[in-house]
């Protein structure tokens, strides 16, 4: 069965575009995102809020943030903000970011569970986020922000990709750093994308929680029918080789309050600790290594092996924490433990340092993760350690809306 169809969507109006479209949600602080909804009614913002955008005595109201959302959907929709495609089209996405570009396929693939080869994922979820994405789904009747996926491409699709952008764009746009531009396709051309595409395996990079919540909204609906919107749930497919991986960097705190020359010491056990000049001297321009900063200054540590023989074992991710952030620091569950957090690089090596000299950590400069380490990783049926890769740039957030109610008489069935 071929893994990509087209749907009805609905596409930002150029006029509105800079109005309404964001970055993705967890690209802004709370208090950023506060800023931003308060200055502008339409930003879709206010349709992608979480609990942590209301104030503290409202969390728990669900049904109640819920109603804003929709309310705030329909806000954008009575303004005439979107173009409406009637036909099942697919959707050609480019976004360029400086030198970098990469074009993707948006449409809807078919909603899989974790044991589905067709769709390979490799991160854990956290249960209550992909609840209240749930929730979003069936009560707002929409979805927006779409699953990016990579696949392994070859020329065959390329060549059809490259000959469906000699049209004209139906958007264009510059947000925030990103160029945007759309293009729609259907009839023929769709149907050949649908078929280069064909059922190749695909391989998710960003949105691991969204996948999770068209699953759980698809199970608590049951439809029978194949066609069934919830079926199916809204994609945008990358090239592996146009993909760019950031690393996400580590800082640690240690509870046994040592300085920073015993720190220091305790590191140079694990493997060869090289004093470094300075952040650009000790980043890693290769695996095995990874840049640290202690107590204002710089060093070079090669990762201590592999502890198994599996694709995850050989991430520089997993050797960090295996053969050094477990055995030095004492932090066995990197997701959960509030001694580690996260920066990704478009933040800085510079802010690394102030965060750290703030509050005592110590932070770990690591290398990226490939595209073809992922799926590897995904491959072997594993997860990848949290905050593994970074992903830019990331699809902006209202560009696409897929109502569910617009697809036909299988909307109607729900048993």
């Amino acid at each position: 069965m071929n893994v990509l169809r087209g749907f009805p969507g609905l596409v930002i109006d150029t006029e509105w575009a800079d109005r309404v479209t964001t970055g993705p949600y967890d690209a802004y602080t709370p208090k950023q995102r506060a800023a931003l909804a308060e200055a502008n009614p339409y930003s879709f913002l206010h349709v992608t809020r979480s609990q942590e955008d209301v104030p503290a005595d409202q969390r728990d109201d669900i049904d109640g943030l819920i109603t804003g959302c929709t309310t705030a959907m329909q806000r954008i929709y009575d303004a005439g903000a979107y173009v409406a495609h009637e036909e099942p089209s697919l959707f050609l996405y480019r976004m360029e970011v400086g030198d970098h570009s990469q074009t993707g396929i948006l449409g809807v693939v078919p909603v899989t569970d974790s044991n589905d080869r067709r769709i390979l994922r490799h991160e854990s979820v956290r249960p209550g986020r992909a609840d209240l994405l749930t929730r979003h789904l069936l009560e707002v009747g929409m979805s927006s922000s779409p699953i990016s996926l990579t696949y392994r491409t070859d020329e065959g699709l390329d060549s059809v990709i490259v000959s469906c952008t000699a049209g004209r764009p139906i958007l264009e746009s510059t947000s925030e750093g990103v160029h945007q531009t759309v293009w729609a396709v259907a009839g023929g051309d769709a149907d050949a994308l649908i078929h280069a595409m064909g059922d190749r395996t695909l391989y998710v990079t960003d949105g691991h929680h969204r996948l999770a919540a068209a699953e759980e909204a698809r199970n608590r609906v049951a439809p029978t029918h194949p066609d069934h919107p919830l079926q199916w749930t809204e994609a945008v497919l990358f090239p592996d080789a146009e993909m760019l991986v950031l690393p996400f960097h580590r800082r640690v705190g240690d509870r046994a309050g040592r300085s920073g020359e015993a720190i220091i010491e305790a590191l140079a056990k694990c493997e060869s600790l090289q004093a470094r000049a300075d952040a650009e001297d000790a980043r890693p321009t290769g695996p095995g290594t990874v840049g640290v900063y202690v107590d204002g200054r710089w060093f070079s540590l090669e990762l201590p092996p592999a502890i198994g023989s599996r694709a995850v074992d050989r991430l520089d991710v997993s050797r960090l924490q295996d053969g050094v952030l477990a055995p030095t620091f004492g932090i066995t569950d990197p997701g959960s433990d509030p001694m580690i957090d996260y920066l990704p690089e478009p933040v800085g090596l510079a802010a690394l340092v102030r965060r750290c000299d703030a509050d005592d950590r110590i932070g770990f400069v690591v290398h990226a993760t490939s595209v073809a380490e992922l799926m590897a990783v995904a491959d072997g049926n594993d997860l990848m350690p949290p905050k593994s890769s970074y992903f830019e740039p990331k699809p902006r957030s209202g560009v696409f809306v897929r109502r569910l109610d617009r697809e036909g008489p299988a909307g109607a069935d729900s048993t």
